[in-house]
């Protein structure tokens, strides 16, 4: 396929802006030629949109899908464990295995519909907890999104569910390792520390030896779990390979610690302000020379949004707006690279065909120097006409080219109706 008429913003080395180009897709998922194309194929063309690479989330939870609207009783949650023991605790009780599915997939199509291409997904779901991440994987597979997937251990709800949980990750880790999946990858999920034993730790790290897959974990994210970073990185769970997502409660020396360790950390500012858990010190961190992505922690679907309220919270942390940093969404191919050997989130020959194409018209110049300002102020707010996949179109004309929207949410909201009563009976 020849994507043409196309304003592109490449993201590359360069930050190369082409005001009207072409894109070559290879039939093996990737990108051929970039600008002027010679090569031969179906032709998709723009019409003058703008195309840039597609997103990635690089920590979200999908099976909180089905939470949207849910009554909880006894009024306002009025802090971070109260929020975890009566909602997301038991919730994660409630799913059933159709439940994980249909979750997967609602939470998948918001995400295309963003620009989303690559979600990396913390999931839980204790009552349905064997296979459970085979039926993430096919909802990734029937809408056609790249995914890096994980199930979390924790030792909250006794040893045979801890076990359970290690199995799981282990499980698919191995499925993946025998039958290597073009969109799909695997990490090693833990929950956060404070619900984890020391022993537990262990075990899972002597369970994932021969695996050598990145540990993805909740770190230091309210004030509960303050020390979470040390104590990782003393018990070796911490490396180039992982991911600490949150790590707003963390010291300096902490953050001396992710540097050595080349750890990667995942701010999640929109959830952050939601439980009321503090403000990431995102430009300490970046002086430390952590890498900084974003992700979501499953509170919107949209980057886009990540990336403006990560940039204002931190102005508004220390009371200047010249304070800048504008690299968090490009950090997150990076820690793709990292963790788990990805060419994501640039256009260029030989990087991934993972593209979104945005209703975007610029009305003022587009240069390689101001592309952060047409994405804060434009091309964030822009409808997505068409996402791209390894090369395959998931988003077109800014509908699922794969499924039936209608038909997921009408099943979907089926699902909830019967979560929610099974979620009013936990305690």
């Amino acid at each position: 396929m020849i994507i043409t008429n196309a304003r592109i913003v490449t993201l590359d080395s360069a930050n190369h802006v082409i005001d009207n180009g072409s894109v070559e897709i290879r039939e093996d998922g990737t990108i051929g030629e970039v600008g002027n194309v010679t090569a031969q194929g179906e032709v998709l063309d723009a019409r003058g949109r703008l195309l840039a690479p597609a997103l990635i989330n690089c920590h979200t939870h999908l099976y909180s899908s089905l939470a949207r609207g849910i009554p909880v009783a006894g009024g306002p949650l009025r802090n971070f464990r109260e929020i975890l023991k009566k909602l997301w605790w038991r919730l994660d009780r409630a799913l059933n295995e159709e439940d994980v599915y249909y979750s997967a997939l609602v939470g998948l199509i918001d995400s295309a519909r963003s620009g989303v291409a690559m979600l990396v997904d913390h999931h839980s779901s204790p009552s349905a907890c064997p296979g459970s991440l085979d039926r993430i994987a096919q909802a990734f597979h029937e809408v056609g999104m790249r995914g890096a997937l994980c199930y979390e251990t924790s030792d909250r709800n006794g040893p045979a569910d801890t076990q359970a949980a290690i199995a799981e990750n282990v499980r698919f880790i191995e499925r993946l390792r025998d039958q290597p999946d073009p969109t799909l990858c695997a990490s090693f999920g833990l929950h956060a520390a404070f619900t984890l034993r020391d022993r537990t730790l262990e075990q899972c790290l002597e369970a994932n030896k021969s695996l050598k897959a990145g540990f993805h974990t909740h770190a230091a994210e309210d004030a509960c779990d303050a020390g979470a970073v040390r104590r990782l990185c003393n018990l070796r769970i911490l490396d180039e390979h992982a991911i600490a997502a949150h790590c707003v409660h963390v010291t300096g020396t902490e953050m001396r610690m992710l540097a050595a360790r080349r750890v990667n950390v995942v701010h999640n500012p929109q959830s952050n302000c939601n439980n009321a858990v503090g403000i990431q010190p995102l430009l300490q961190l970046v002086r430390h020379r952590v890498l900084v992505g974003l992700g979501s922690d499953a509170y919107s679907p949209r980057m886009q949004e990540e990336f403006k309220t990560a940039l204002n919270l931190q102005r508004v942390k220390i009371g200047d707006p010249r304070a800048a940093y504008t690299k968090t969404l490009r950090n997150n191919r990076e820690i793709a690279k990292k963790c788990w050997g990805l060419e994501l989130g640039r256009i260029e020959t030989g990087s991934k065909a993972d593209l979104t194409l945005y209703d975007y018209y610029p009305p003022t110049p587009l240069t390689s120097g101001n592309v952060a300002g047409h994405w804060l102020f434009g091309i964030a707010n822009a409808p997505v006409d068409m996402l791209m996949v390894n090369g395959r179109v998931v988003v077109r004309d800014g509908h699922m080219a794969n499924v039936d929207e209608r038909a997921v949410a009408e099943k979907a909201a089926e699902q909830a109706r019967s979560m929610w009563q099974r979620f009013e009976k936990l305690k």
